[in-house]
C-alpha cells in the first residue's frame, strides 16, 4: 500500500490508531500470508466514513472487525486491504429503561453490556457460544445467537435499528426505538447477518427484556447416544427450555477438559430454564421425576457448565486447528441424522465430536483435521452432506477456503439467485470493497474463491 494512503489514514484516526506492524496485522488475519496491510481503530462513525471514502477512491478492500471470535467461520483469507477494528467504539450511548431499549456502539462487549443492564434488572437475550468477549456489532453482523436462540430466536429479532456506514462513506440509519418502524423494506434485518459485505454496522438499537426471576441449568448424562436423543426430544416437546444442547460422548470428554467434569462418560444434555420461580421449579421437578440422576445447577455451578460448553470448540481445535461443519435438518429428522452421522464418523476413524443445538435441528460437527488439509476428510463430509440432504436439510463447512458446499446449496434454489444477489451487492458496494472475502457472498465469484 502506498505511503501516501497510509498517511491519509493516519490523518483520519491518528498515527497511534493506524497500525502496520506485523503483530497487529497477524491478530486480524488468518495466516502468515493472509494479512491486512493495515489495522485501523476508528473512534466514531465519522472516522469510519472517512476511511471508507479513501478505500473506495483507491479500490482497497476493507473488513470490519470486532473481537474476531466469529471471523474464521464467515471470512476467508484476504491478502492486503484494511481491517477496521471497532472495539474502540464501545460506548452505551443511550439507555432507556422505560422503553426497554439501549442504543450502543458496535464495539461494546456483551460482558460489559450485560453488566450494565443487570443493574437495571434488564438484559439482551443473545448469548453466542463464543462468549463474553463478543461485541454487539459482531453478533449482529454475523447473526450469532448461540444456544438461547431456541427460547428467544435469532439475534436480529432483538434489534430495532442500525447505524450503517456504506462503502461510499454515507451514513444511514434504519429502524428506530419503536417496535413497528418499517415503512419500506426491513433494512435493519436485511443488513444484519451480512458479515460487513453491504456496509459497516457502527451503532445498534437493542430491544431488551426483564431479567427472569429464576434461572437454572439441568444436566443429564447417558450411556448411549440414542437414550440422550430421546431425552432431548422429550425435554424439547414437554417443557420450555431457553437452550437445549446435546453433546455426544466425544464432546463430553472435551467438556471435561474444558472445565466441567460431570459424572458419567457418555453423551450428555445441558438445558437452560428461566422465568417465574413457580414455573422453573415445576419444570425442574418434572425432569427430576422423568430422568434418574438429573442434576440441577444454579449460580456459579451453572455458569461454569456453560463456560465449559463455550470452550468445546477452542479446546478441540487447539493450536493446530480443526474443521467445523454445520448441518441443519428438520427437528423430526434430527435423531436419525445424529445416529447415522456418529456411525459414519466411527467408520471413518476420523477424530470427531458432535454438539447439537437440539431444539433447532442444528448440529456442529468438529473434525480433527487442520482446515488447510480438508481433502483428508472430504469423503466423510460428502457422506454427511448427502445424509443431511436426504433428510430435507443441508450441510456447510464453516472454516475452509473451498466454497463448493455453500455454492451448491444456494444454486439449488435456482441459478437466477446468483445474478440477483450480485445486483444487490453492486447496489450497496459498487466498487466491491466491502468484505469481499465474506462467505455470505464470496461464492458468487466465478473462480469459487475469495477475492484478494
Amino acid at each position: 500500500m502506498r505511503r501516501e494512503i497510509i498517511a491519509n489514514l493516519e490523518k483520519i484516526v491518528g498515527r497511534e490508531n493506524c497500525q502496520v506492524e506485523e503483530a497487529a496485522r497477524r491478530q486480524h488475519g488468518f495466516s502468515k500470508t493472509a494479512l491486512p496491510e493495515a489495522v485501523l481503530y476508528p473512534q466514531d462513525s465519522r472516522q469510519v466514513a472517512a476511511i471508507l471514502k479513501v478505500a473506495a477512491a483507491e479500490g482497497i478492500p476493507v473488513v470490519p472487525w470486532g473481537a474476531g471470535t466469529m471471523a474464521r467461520r464467515g471470512l476467508l483469507p484476504l491478502n492486503g486491504g484494511l481491517a477496521i477494528n471497532l472495539t474502540a467504539m464501545n460506548k452505551i450511548l443511550e439507555y432507556d429503561y422505560e422503553n426497554m431499549t439501549a442504543f450502543v456502539e458496535a464495539g461494546v462487549t456483551l460482558k460489559d453490556l450485560q453488566a450494565t443492564l443487570k443493574t437495571h434488572n434488564l438484559y439482551w437475550p443473545v448469548e453466542p457460544v463464543e462468549g463474553d468477549t463478543s461485541t454487539v456489532g459482531g453478533c449482529v453482523a454475523a447473526g450469532a445467537s448461540g444456544p438461547s436462540k431456541l427460547g428467544y430466536g435469532d439475534a436480529k429479532f432483538h434489534i430495532l435499528g442500525l447505524e450503517v456506514v456504506l462503502s461510499t462513506g454515507e451514513i444511514i440509519r434504519t429502524g428506530g426505538k419503536t417496535v413497528k418502524n418499517v415503512q419500506d423494506y426491513d433494512n435493519t434485518r436485511f443488513i444484519a447477518g451480512s458479515w460487513g459485505s453491504l456496509g459497516i454496522i457502527t451503532r445498534v438499537m437493542l430491544k431488551l427484556r426483564p431479567l427472569p426471576e429464576k434461572e437454572i441449568t439441568v444436566f443429564l448424562s447417558f450411556k448411549e447416544l440414542e437414550a440422550a436423543i430421546e431425552a432431548a426430544r422429550i425435554i424439547r416437546n414437554d417443557t420450555l427450555p431457553t437452550a437445549l444442547e446435546l453433546m455426544d460422548g466425544v464432546a463430553m470428554k472435551i467438556l471435561a477438559r474444558a472445565g466441567y467434569r460431570p459424572n458419567g462418560e457418555g453423551p450428555g444434555i445441558l438445558a437452560n430454564f428461566n422465568g417465574f420461580t413457580e414455573q422453573v421449579d415445576a419444570q425442574a421437578d418434572y425432569l427430576q421425576g422423568k430422568f434418574k440422576g438429573t442434576l440441577i445447577l444454579e449460580g456459579e455451578a451453572a455458569a461454569g457448565a456453560w463456560q465449559a460448553r463455550r470452550q468445546i470448540w477452542p479446546t478441540f481445535a487447539g493450536e493446530g486447528g480443526a474443521i467445523l461443519a454445520s448441518a441443519a435438518v428438520p427437528f423430526t429428522a434430527l435423531g436419525e441424522f445424529l445416529k447415522g452421522a456418529r456411525a459414519e464418523l466411527d467408520r471413518s476413524r476420523k477424530g470427531a465430536a458432535m454438539v447439537a443445538h437440539f431444539g433447532n435441528g442444528h448440529i456442529h460437527i468438529l473434525l480433527d483435521q487442520a482446515p488447510e488439509a480438508f481433502n483428508g476428510v472430504r469423503g466423510v463430509v460428502d457422506q454427511l452432506s448427502a445424509r443431511a440432504e436426504d433428510l430435507g436439510g443441508f450441510l456447510v463447512v464453516d472454516n475452509i477456503d473451498d466454497l463448493e458446499f455453500t455454492r451448491r446449496r444456494v444454486e439449488a434454489r435456482g441459478r437466477a439467485i446468483f445474478e440477483l444477489l450480485g445486483r444487490v451487492k453492486a447496489a450497496f458496494d459498487p466498487r466491491g470493497i466491502m468484505a469481499p472475502n465474506s462467505k455470505v457472498l464470496a461464492y458468487l465469484l466465478v473462480d469459487n474463491r475469495a477475492a484478494s
